[in-house]
C-alpha cells in the first residue's frame, strides 16, 4: 500500500523547491542591480537559483549526494560557458588585429 502522507511529502517538497526557484529568479531579475549583470553572471544567477531549487527539494527528502553531483556537474558547466566565451574574446582580438593589418602594412610584422 502507498503511504500517501509520504507521497503528499515528496511532491510538497517538489512545490517548495519549484517556489523557491521561481522567488529567486523573480528578484533577480527585478532587483534594481548597482549594474547591468554580465551574460555569465545572469548565467551564473539563474544556473544556482536552479541549482538552489532542486536542492532544497532532495534535502528535505534527506538527499544530500544528488545535490553535491548536481553543483559539481553545474561547476563543469560554468567553467566550460567562461572557458567558451574568454575563447570567443581572444578569438574577436586576433581578428580584429588581422584585419587591422590588413589596412595598415606598417601594423604587420611581414611589413617590417
Amino acid at each position: 500500500m502507498i503511504d500517501m502522507g509520504c507521497v503528499a511529502w515528496r511532491w510538497g517538497t517538489v512545490g517548495i523547491g519549484m517556489v523557491l526557484t521561481g522567488l529567486l529568479l523573480a528578484v533577480g531579475h527585478w532587483f534594481p542591480w548597482v549594474r547591468r549583470l554580465t551574460r555569465i553572471e545572469a548565467y551564473m544567477y539563474g544556473g544556482t537559483s536552479l541549482l538552489l531549487g532542486f536542492a532544497t527539494w532532495r534535502l528535505f527528502n534527506g538527499d544530500w549526494e544528488t545535490p553535491l553531483g548536481m553543483l559539481a556537474i553545474d561547476l563543469a558547466g560554468w567553467g566550460a560557458v567562461a572557458g567558451a566565451y574568454k575563447l570567443d574574446e581572444v578569438v574577436r582580438r586576433i581578428r580584429q588585429a588581422r584585419s587591422a593589418e590588413a589596412v595598415d602594412d606598417e601594423l604587420s610584422i611581414a611589413g617590417s
